[in-house]
């Protein structure tokens, strides 16, 4: 293991230089930990006890990009998970174990004034339309998704939409996107549409998993920011082929000075017999530099568990 942490670290040293001098090529990651103290509401409904998190905000990447000429450039970008917490899985029969590094985004493509088309394993319009953009804690033990106040799932707000194609249009008032999967017996898709301009933001988006199940899924919402203050509400309508679960988010947000102070609720209806599942969150982030902040907070799902948090993230590029 010691041998391989070295060859990481020298390959490391020999590929910086040389992406620098590139002046195209940017590494870039994030590194966080958190220690999370759980309340699980009744035993085996969530976790219980103390819990040192990293939560897959932990990543690396490298992104290119080159310059065509009359206002095309050609880009290329491979992201990775990296926990910050423990990177070693024991899974190799030998008991020496092997560092884990899981793919995001891998993906090629061209820009222009034409908008931006891109091939690979791509981010879904549905998930960072509104979705995590609209939440401070994601990747955190206090965000909303799949406690109760977003989806969750490949085709929620988690994960990638893999052997995919893009297209998304220049940035404007109207802003419009759509991913399709052309693979045989696959079809999935996701599209957006949005509006942004001055303080408000509205936009509606869809996903539907092709020939792969059932399941779709449309949302609507935006956000309304003036001054140290912004809200931000999205509500979603998923069809899974036998029920219709439905999902409200609504968020506040107050920047002072350094510090974002926020609060949020959320509302997972099952449409079954089942009771309906609620997320509440609130907590402030300590902004120390663009690139360094900390962050406390609480977080309930109802019949779940209850979480309080504090964790650091450094980001680097």
């Amino acid at each position: 293991m010691k041998k391989k942490l070295l060859a990481v670290a020298v390959s490391a040293a020999l590929v910086a230089p040389v992406a620098a001098m590139a002046g195209d090529v940017t590494v870039y990651g994030a590194a966080q930990v958190e220690v999370a103290s759980y309340s699980e509401d009744t035993a085996g409904s969530g976790k219980d006890g103390v819990s040192v998190e990293d939560n897959s905000r932990g990543r690396v990447g490298v992104k290119a990009s080159e310059d065509l000429g009359m206002g095309l450039k050609a880009f290329a970008q491979f992201e990775f998970k990296a926990d910050t917490t423990d990177n070693i899985t024991d899974s190799n029969s030998d008991g020496k174990g092997k560092a884990s590094l899981t793919s995001r985004v891998s993906q090629v493509g061209l820009k222009g004034g034409f908008g931006t088309v891109a091939l690979g394993n791509l981010k879904s319009p549905y998930k960072y339309t509104g979705g995590v953009k609209y939440d401070p804690f994601v990747a955190t033990s206090l965000q909303a998704r799949g406690n109760g106040g977003m989806t969750g799932g490949s085709l929620g707000h988690n994960s990638f939409m893999s052997d995919m194609v893009s297209y998304a249009t220049p940035k404007g008032p109207f802003t419009a996107a759509v991913i399709y999967g052309p693979s045989e017996d696959d079809g999935k898709w996701a599209g957006s549409l949005k509006y942004s301009a001055g303080g408000m933001e509205g936009f509606v988006a869809a996903i539907d998993n092709g020939d792969n199940s059932d399941y779709t899924a449309t949302k609507f919402g935006g956000a309304f920011k003036s001054g140290m203050h912004k809200v931000v509400a999205q509500y979603e309508l998923t069809d899974n082929g036998s029920t219709e679960p439905t999902v409200l988010f609504v968020g506040y947000q107050a920047k002072v000075g350094k510090n974002v102070f926020a609060v949020q609720y959320g509302d997972t209806d099952p449409d079954s017999s089942a009771d309906n599942t609620t997320y509440v969150g609130l907590g402030v982030i300590h902004k120390m530099s663009k690139l360094t902040r900390a962050f406390a907070g609480w977080r309930d799902t109802s019949d779940v568990e209850s979480v309080i948090s504090v964790g650091l993230r450094k980001d680097f590029k």
